[in-house]
């Protein structure tokens, strides 16, 4: 299992907590694995940098990360957004 310390140090996080701790240490556990990970939290608690560790640690570390910020795109549109739409499927 990979050292919490060395995962605080490659990714700039400062704190000791066991909170943080724990958390880091189930987000290197999940990085080995194919599971869709739900990431939830008040605004500014790092859900951001959390992501980016799982994706640097996981298989898919060469491949791009792209950051969306759910909370910026208007009500309703959340689907076509992530998924995208066919041509004419909007009424109106």
């Amino acid at each position: 299992m990979t050292d919490i310390q060395s995962i605080k140090n490659r990714f700039g996080i400062i704190g000791n907590s066991p909170a943080l701790n724990f958390a880091l240490q189930v987000a290197v556990q999940v990085a080995n694995t194919d599971l869709t990970v739900l990431i939830n939290g008040e605004s500014g608690v790092g859900k951001e940098a959390f992501s980016i560790i799982i994706h640097s640690l996981s298989n898919r570390k060469h491949n791009p990360f792209i950051a969306v910020n759910c909370g910026a795109i208007p009500e309703g549109t959340i689907d076509s957004e992530l998924f995208g739409h066919e041509k004419g499927s909007f009424t109106g």
